[in-house]
Parts: C-alpha cells; structure tokens; sequence
C-alpha cells in the first residue's frame, strides 16, 4: 500500500508516519521499482496502536520498546496490561502530587486572605 493509503486507513498524517520510520519506531518501508514506499496492510494496525498508546501518555520511546507482533494485537494481552497498570500508577503519583499541591495552594490562599483581612480592620 502507498504511504497516503496507509495514512488514510489508520488515521494518522504521511508526515507522522515517516517520522516514525525515521525514528525506528516502525520498520522502513520497501520501496517498489519506481521508488515509492510500499507499506504492508498490517501496518494499519500497528499506526492504530502508536496512537492510541501515545493518547494514553506513553511516549515513543515506550512504544519502540514493546515487543511487537503481527496480527490483530500488536502486543500481547499479557503485556499490555503490565505496561498499562505500570502507566496507571504513574498517573495515581502524578495525581497525588497534583492534589498536595493544590492543598497547599489553598492553605496558602487561606492564610494570605486572613492576613489581608486582619490588616484591614
């Protein structure tokens, strides 16, 4: 299949896929007698899967680490789930990074509103 074939199927820009070519995140294309890249079909499911693993917060360099296979399912289910409770962690550390920082916005805010207040009467 043509680049802009491959594009269209799995959603994704020309541009973004021979990024990832460049990057080694998916295989260099074979390119035919007249010189144009010719993708295989099942690369569609792979474009599908970068995408959906980047809107999840891996990076690429996650994502080229994987251990990728054909089929339906790029990774295994087995995989997948490890590499997924390992991103929800994370997330749940981000989170209550976020949420003691907001904590102590707040005491802050409080105690700078009392101490306007005091200053006023």
């Amino acid at each position: 299949m043509k680049i802009g074939e491959i594009a269209n199927a799995a959603g994704v820009t020309t541009s973004r896929i021979r990024f990832y070519e460049k990057r080694g995140i998916i295989a260099p294309a074979a390119r035919g007698p007249n010189g144009y890249r010719d993708y295989p079909e099942d690369l569609i499911v792979l474009l599908r899967f970068i995408e959906q693993a980047q809107g999840l917060g891996f990076t690429l360099r996650e994502i080229a680490s994987v251990e990728v296979r054909s089929g339906p399912h790029p990774v295994s289910c087995t995989e997948a789930i490890s590499l997924l409770a390992r991103k929800r962690d994370a997330v749940d550390a981000l989170i209550a990074e976020a949420e003691e920082r907001k904590r102590r916005i707040d005491s802050l805010i409080s105690e700078l509103q009392e101490s306007q207040a005091r200053s006023e009467d």
